[in-house]
């Protein structure tokens, strides 16, 4: 049996939508727990700690090619051509969209492990292998970063609404 390999970026894959991310440097995922202490009268030490609140965020670094074209696909929109709200005019704006957005994206990460090798020639036919699902990400910040003999950047970063279970 083979010995399982550790996750590394060679092997790894991001898909929003069913689509590839190309050009993407990091991933970062994080969870929060907050604890607070549980005390009763007449004391001060904590008989425990109990879980009062989760957050999950996510962050993304990609290899910049346009500002319009980099980033994870539609976390957020802005081929509009008003910015400001025009409800009452009954007409699509940038803002709009971020306020009502209540789904958010969902970006899946995989690894690639090997299915198959063929006993003749040898050769590997990958599969990919779930390795952890973000659900409901909301965008809070979109930025650049173009720098002196260096590839440009592009940065975002989300909360997610749903735990990582398995």
């Amino acid at each position: 049996m083979a010995v399982p390999r550790v996750m590394t970026g060679a092997i790894a894959l991001v898909k929003v939508q069913g689509q590839v991310i190309g050009k993407m440097k990091t991933v970062r995922a994080q969870e929060n727990f907050r604890r607070l202490g549980v005390r009763g009268l007449g004391t001060i030490m904590p008989s425990e700690e109990s879980v009062t609140e989760w957050e999950g965020t996510m962050s993304c670094e990609f290899m910049e090619i346009s500002f319009q074209s980099t980033g994870i696909t539609n976390a957020i929109r802005r081929a509009f051509a008003n910015v400001n709200s025009q409800v009452l005019f009954g007409n699509p704006s940038f803002e709009d969209q971020l306020v009502l957005d209540d789904t958010g994206v969902q970006v899946d990460i995989f690894k690639k492990v090997t299915d198959v090798i063929n006993p003749i020639t040898g050769i590997i036919t990958p599969k990919l292998q779930p390795y952890a699902s973000l659900f409901n990400c909301f965008i809070e910040s979109d930025s650049f970063d173009i720098n002196e003999g260096s590839i440009a950047g592009h940065s975002q970063s989300f909360k997610y609404l749903k735990a990582i279970v398995y």
